[in-house]
């Protein structure tokens, strides 16, 4: 094989590894339903450990609701369950409701480091 021939090889294969990439990232934003504007999904994994190996404890959330179940093989089970307070529930409709108009922390953060670079004089802080 020629070197353009290497060349052309290399550069058809980093172009079908960032297809698949794009693809994975379009498939598991449709699958988190953000991608076509669904809403928030009402059962949310908060969290989940295994103890043992095929046996874990996962904590959900479901409405206004955590619960806490045991899977295993052969069934699910129900172990506790806690209402949320209303500071909890407000707390997690203020994360799940996306604010457009305050910027993210590193949007502000970079957009001051561009204000500051085209201002020299200004006094940075």
């Amino acid at each position: 094989m020629h070197a353009t021939d290497w060349l052309s090889f290399i550069a058809s294969f980093a172009v079908v590894l960032v297809l698949l990439g794009v693809v994975l990232v379009g498939l598991k934003k449709m699958q988190s339903g953000s991608l076509l504007g669904l809403g928030q999904r009402k059962m949310r994994i908060l969290e989940s450990i295994s103890i043992g190996p095929r046996q874990k404890i996962v904590l959900l959330r479901v409405k206004d609701e955590d619960i806490l179940v045991g899977v295993t093989v052969q069934q699910i089970n129900t172990l506790a369950g806690f209402p949320l307070t209303e500071e909890e529930i407000a707390a997690d409709h203020a994360a799940q409701t996306p604010s457009h108009e305050a910027p993210a922390p590193l949007a502000k953060r970079f957009a001051d480091l561009l204000n500051a670079a085209k201002n020299p004089t200004k006094d940075r802080s």
